[in-house]
């Protein structure tokens, strides 16, 4: 990069420069014309100037001279970003690391100790949002800084901390003047050190659009007796094809534009300094470099993008310069480029791991009676993304360990099918057998491998229900219950002996859909009879030579067995190169990828106040928090739509109405679609919230509806008279008896509670069909309490459409009219984390529950004997 000879503005009045001769000013004077008609004429370039950012000249500080071509304050977010704009540094890949050498050639008989002729050597480390310089021309002394930076591509500001040494401060003078340098060596032998400060900030508030501002010599320390005058440097970088719908992380990439202008301080606005420069992607990976500065200076260069290394060369001519010089930079970084150079590398597959409870968010639930975890299967999605669109990844190793979550499954099969029709094979690979998740997820897969003594066992379905009544009664206690709706079970097995016609009807259609959804499912794929497949559900144990006879897998052996066949099927040889993609960043190529849909996640059971866990219930959604995610979404700005992905069995019927009126408060209010999304379930208090939705979608697995009221109250006059306690009773109001514990409900107070549960249930029915456009009737004809499947509900007009929350978001883009192609990175709203104490707790009882109590599964094979007869020898 290359700078106009600015002497008298490199130090304060009083420092000890001497001024340039006469034949300098008038070259100086000379130059100022038409460095301003440069200007004009750059900046006349519409928003090509005055809105591109380009790297423009940048005079004093040690590590200003950008390692490539276009480098500029708006525009570098590179590892190099720390010698241009330390608050830009690493936003593109991470963790990067650069080295960079500027060649001076010696002309013969030149002066060998002359500082300005030796080669320059810069290398920088950028940590994410610290970063680490060193500098030092050839038998120079070493300058070195450290940076850090805080924010996002919306806003981040940067400081770096340098300290700078003479000799490097000479080896960049000599591309502003080679007068200057002459000066201050003559006044300061050997190598002098100083502390510098350099602040910056970048802005990107779109994807076309990159503000950058720098100040250096913030402190204007004294090197060898000459003061650093601060300068400043502001820098607007353009996208012009980003504009256009749908391309901005396409085409939008392609076409970078730039200006800088450096100003010192104290000088005129006519010192400015005007650089303008351009990058273009000729196709992914292969970008052509160049820039051109109001005194003349011309740098051309070309990048040569891998997936994990770059490699960048430039050249530059300036008249002022004493010789001409270039740069060559090489980089290797963490995360990875979309390129073609990177399809030349080594091909390799992606190997994924699944196992637990798939949920939309990862939580722990720490109870008295259960500890139970979900597992967050958006790290999935990501993968299984991320090995459909990266061209090295020829095939996903998909290993499944106690998968489960059916709704969740059901939504990553498109995504195994996508891969299998862009020519990527997928392998399952079971190691201790399955269940019938496992088998769901598996038989979406090219092939299924699993070891010889894995463990088929419990295929089928099994519900039972116990009642407790009697045995609550022995110990003299009673809860007394009240419902409407014939089918609304919960909680009767404490108030009743058997289970009713209603609730046997609902237990058999649901074990019969989702028995169904599996067997054809699993025929279909594995392309075998559907009464072979019920036979294997029957619950039997299965040896693994036994499900490979009846082609329910393809394979028995290990996971280089599993791998071999993943290689011959994706044409890669016996022993492919297996990567784990959650572990490789991608690298960000958009300045800003929009945030115009937002996902509010409102999962576990529903009750008023602050989301939490107690240790009756476990994890809970509150509604003070889903009301605050639900405001925080709709007022975001940034945001044109709102997607609710529900997944809960209700609770609160007060809380369950608090997060209802906010959404439609806030739908009304901003004007803003809201899309709901349905995952393993929406019922009762689950689905009350859904109604807030223009549109609902339901997996097949989804268990929906269950539209119906309950309430149970314990009482302890059975107790209380076994041990000749004595209650007297002082009541004021005829029912006020009904509310003590040591009462139970006679039928006067059964038949007002029943007659207060019918009027909230006429309500609820009234809410649903308002929010659905049914009439009363029609919604109370599949209310009762009935739980129905994602099939039956949209035939009863429950739900709109049958789809996962890709679909809900994609009908939210399409309700915010937002283009097809448009990138869109959904800005979510999840649940807080629990406490550091909470955490710790809950993972201290998992850990030690499954320690202490490893028992094995119900009829899994084992290998050993009796400990007992092992202390005979």
């Amino acid at each position: 990069m290359t700078h106009r000879p600015v002497t008298r503005a490199a130090a304060t009045p009083e420092t000890a420069w001497p001024a340039p001769a006469p034949a300098s000013r008038a070259l100086v004077k000379a130059r100022r014309p038409r460095a301003g008609a440069c200007r004009l004429a750059a900046l006349a370039a519409g928003a090509l100037a005055l809105l591109a950012a380009a790297p423009a000249a940048r005079a004093q500080a040690g590590f200003a001279a950008p390692p490539y071509a276009d480098a500029g304050v708006a525009t570098t977010d590179d590892a190099s970003a720390l010698f241009v704009n330390p608050s830009a540094a690493g936003l593109r890949r991470g963790f990067e690391l650069a080295v960079s050498a500027s060649g001076v050639p010696r002309p013969a008989g030149g002066d060998r100790g002359d500082p300005l002729r030796h080669p320059f050597y810069r290398a920088a480390l950028a940590l994410g949002l610290a970063g680490f310089t060193l500098a030092s021309p050839e038998g120079g002394r070493v300058s070195w800084a450290v940076s850090a930076a805080h924010g996002g591509p919306a806003l981040r500001v940067g400081a770096q901390l340098q300290s700078l040494g003479t000799s490097t401060w000479l080896a960049q003078l000599d591309r502003l003047d080679p007068q200057a340098p002459a000066s201050v060596a003559a006044g300061a032998p050997g190598d002098a050190r100083t502390t510098d400060l350099r602040l910056g900030a970048l802005s990107r508030p779109a994807p076309w659009l990159s503000l950058g501002a720098v100040v250096d010599h913030a402190a204007q320390p004294r090197l060898a007796g000459v003061r650093l005058v601060r300068e400043y440097t502001v820098g607007l970088g353009l996208r012009p094809f980003a504009w256009l719908p749908g391309s901005g992380s396409t085409l939008g990439t392609r076409v970078t534009l730039g200006a800088d202008v450096a100003l010192r301080e104290g000088e005129s606005r006519d010192a400015a300094r005007v650089r303008v420069g351009a990058g273009f992607e000729l196709v992914p990976g292969i970008v052509l470099r160049g820039a051109v500065e109001d005194h003349g200076g011309v740098r051309l260069g070309i990048s040569l993008l891998g997936g994990r290394s770059s490699l960048h060369v430039d050249s530059q001519d300036c008249r002022d310069c004493r010789d001409p010089a270039g740069t060559i930079t090489a980089t290797v970084h963490a995360a990875e480029d979309r390129t073609v150079l990177a399809a030349l590398e080594r091909p390799r597959v992606a190997s994924v791991r699944i196992g637990g409870t798939l949920a939309d968010e990862a939580i722990a639930s720490v109870s008295l009676f259960d500890n139970s975890t979900t597992v967050d299967v958006a790290p999935v999605r990501r993968q299984l993304e991320r090995a459909l669109l990266d061209p090295r990844t020829r095939g996903v190793l998909l290993q499944l360990n106690g998968a489960g979550g059916m709704a969740q499954i059901e939504e990553l099969r498109p995504r195994i099918a996508a891969l299998r029709a862009a020519g990527k094979p997928v392998v399952a690979y079971l190691e201790s057998g399955g269940r019938r998740a496992d088998l769901y997820f598996a038989s979406a897969c090219n092939a299924i491998v699993t070891t010889p003594e894995s463990f088929w066992a419990g295929l089928g379905l099994h519900s039972d229900r116990r009642y407790y009544r009697k045995a609550l009664a022995d110990a003299g206690l009673r809860i007394d219950r009240t419902s409407y709706g014939k089918y609304k079970s919960a909680y009767r097995n404490f108030s009743a002996d058997s289970t009713s016609p209603a609730d046997r009807e609902s237990i058999e259609h649901g074990l019969d859909v989702v028995q169904g959804l599996l067997v054809t499912a699993v025929a279909h794929d594995r392309r075998i009879p559907e009464e072979r497949v019920l036979q294997v559900l029957d619950g039997r144990s299965w040896r693994a030579e036994d499900l490979q006879r009846m082609g329910v897998i393809d394979s028995i052996g290990y996971r280089e067995d599993a791998l071999r066949m993943l290689g011959s099927l994706a044409h890669l040889g016996a022993r492919p190169h297996a990567v784990n993609l959650g572990r490789i960043e991608d690298a960000h190529r958009e300045w800003r990828v929009p945030h115009t849909i937002a996902v509010v996640y409102a999962s576990g059971g529903i009750e008023t106040g602050r989301s939490g866990n107690d240790l009756l219930n476990g994890a809970f959604m509150g509604s003070e928090t889903t009301v605050r995610q639900l405001a925080a979404a709709f007022r975001n700005p940034e945001v044109r739509a709102v997607v609710l992905r529900v997944d809960s069995p209700g609770g609160s019927a007060v809380a369950s109405d608090l997060i209802w009126h906010a959404a439609r408060q806030l739908k009304r209010e901003t004007r803003k679609p809201l899309v709901v999304s349905m995952a393993r379930a929406a019922a009762s208090g689950g689905y009350h919230i859904a109604l807030a939705g223009d549109r609902i979608y339901a997996d097949r697995f989804t268990i929906t509806g269950s539209i119906g009221v309950l309430s149970i109250r314990y009482s302890f006059e059975g107790w209380l008279a076994h041990h000749h306690v004595h209650q007297d009773d002082f009541n004021r109001g005829a029912y006020m008896r009904a509310w003590s514990t040591g009462h139970d409900w006679d039928a006067t107070e059964q038949a007002a509670a029943d007659s207060a549960t019918y009027a909230d249930y006429r309500s609820f029915v009234s809410v649903v069909a308002e929010g659905r456009g049914m009439a009363w009737d029609a919604v109370d004809a599949v209310a009762q309490g009935r739980v129905w499947f994602g099939e039956d509900a949209k035939q009863r007009g429950l739900v709109d459409a049958i789809g996962g929350l890709d679909d809900a978001i994609a009908e939210a883009r399409r309700r915010a009219g937002i283009p097809v192609g448009a990138r869109v990175e959904p800005v979510e709203y999840r649940r807080p984390r629990p406490g550091l104490a909470q955490a710790l707790l809950g993972s201290w009882v998992r850990e030690q529950w499954q320690q202490s109590v490893h028992l094995p599964d119900a009829g899994e094979t084992r290998f050993g004997t009796d400990p007992d007869a092992l202390s005979i020898e």
